[in-house]
């Protein structure tokens, strides 16, 4: 990355750092705006609530007319991949790495991560507090309820909950 690419990233983590807890809608569009030049990818129509928390930004990408809301946090060192007409609501936290502690004899704390990628489908609807961890992939139309933990896939177009979080039944 040039010189002149990294002080404008680092400007526009600046400005979204500045309005990130500012709730009023003419906010969401500056940080909307912003989010669009420091995330690997931003489709067309999202929207980034007040108080969102994302690490490893250049590692997320949205597709269109995404949405999440406040309280979300997204760790993306594994890389985060959201596709079309998602709804990620309130307090929702999504973790693609996860610490190595196979050594005994080391801190955990020093023995490095693993990158665990996620793959959210199009058309799906994650619910309030839901945590999803990594080497997930969440299919086509599915709907997390609210306070779930995801640690497997789950397929599409079913409706699951849960800690861990299981299927429930179809929505076909």
């Amino acid at each position: 990355m040039n010189i002149i690419k990294k002080i404008k990233r680092r400007i526009n983590l600046a400005i979204i750092a500045i309005v990130k807890y500012l709730p009023f809608n003419w906010t969401m569009e500056i940080r909307n705006k912003f989010y669009k030049y420091v995330l690997k990818d931003m489709g067309r129509g999202c929207n980034i609530c007040d108080a969102v928390t994302i690490v490893s930004p250049q590692n997320v990408s949205l597709g269109d007319r995404v949405s999440i809301h406040p309280y979300c946090y997204f760790s993306g060192m594994g890389e985060i991949n959201i596709g079309n007409h998602v709804a990620i609501a309130n307090g929702t936290t999504i973790i693609s790495e996860t610490h190595n502690f196979s050594e005994i004899d080391r801190f955990i704390k020093h023995q490095g991560l693993t990158e665990q990628p996620i793959t959210i489908e199009d058309d799906v609807w994650i619910g309030s507090r839901v945590i999803i961890l990594g080497n997930v992939r969440i299919g086509k139309g599915a709907i997390i309820g609210a306070g779930s933990v995801v640690t497997k896939d789950i397929p599409g177009y079913t409706i699951s909950s849960g800690v861990p979080c299981r299927v429930m039944r179809n929505r076909k």
